[in-house]
């Protein structure tokens, strides 16, 4: 196990819970409401339009397109450096996936909507309905991840990468679809998915866990 990478993960678990915390006492419904009053406007389309991006269904295309052609050529030229690289931002995505929806379904924290509609705050374990499946952000952790991912096999991108990552979950708090903690943890998972699944296969290490 890389002991660095796990100090890492540690720290930064540490402050995304308190800085979840800060925001789910004290911010998130303010933002929430004001990106609320933002209903009908040219931002709102914008953001719709960036949320798009990452939405479930369309991730899903790409991921079994993705495997299927990364084993294809594995089987065809072997484990070359661009089936390697195509095949850990699939599986590491993929991981992401499974493991912020299982969190979703476990914590079920209610969308603004049921705030705005139901002045209904907070979580609800073991919830079925999407509406109470806000924390953490779907679309954050698998952009984060999917933009993470990418960013360790495409370093010299990292900063347009992780840029636009950060512009999809901000358009999920526009759209009023999530609240910021939401997104915060979205990309904390996202994030550290990503490093991990790097880390233990080798395909996409990070330059800083390389170091003595």
């Amino acid at each position: 196990m890389d002991r660095r990478l796990l100090r890492i993960t540690g720290w930064s678990a540490l402050a995304t819970v308190l800085l979840v915390a800060v925001f789910f006492l004290f911010l998130d419904r303010p933002i929430a409401t004001l990106a609320h009053g933002l209903r009908g406007g040219a931002l709102l389309a914008l953001a719709q339009f960036i949320s798009l991006v990452a939405d479930h269904d369309w991730f899903n295309v790409w991921l079994c397109v993705g495997l299927l052609t990364g084993g294809a050529l594995a089987l065809g030229r072997g484990l070359t450096p661009g089936v390697r690289a195509l095949l850990f931002v699939c599986v590491a995505v993929a991981l992401t996936m499974m493991l912020g929806d299982t969190l979703k379904w476990c914590l079920g924290r209610y969308r603004p909507v049921m705030h705005f509609d139901h002045d209904l705050y907070g979580f609800s374990w073991f919830a079925a309905k999407g509406k109470m499946h806000s924390f953490p952000s779907g679309h954050t952790f698998r952009i984060f991840s999917a933009m993470t991912a990418l960013a360790l096999v495409w370093p010299r991108a990292r900063v347009l990468l992780l840029g636009f990552a950060v512009l999809v979950g901000v358009s999920r708090v526009v759209v009023t679809c999530h609240y910021p903690s939401d997104i915060i943890a979205g990309a904390f998972v996202g994030v550290f998915c990503a490093l991990w699944v790097g880390s233990i296969t080798g395909w996409g290490k990070p330059a800083f866990l390389s170091k003595t």
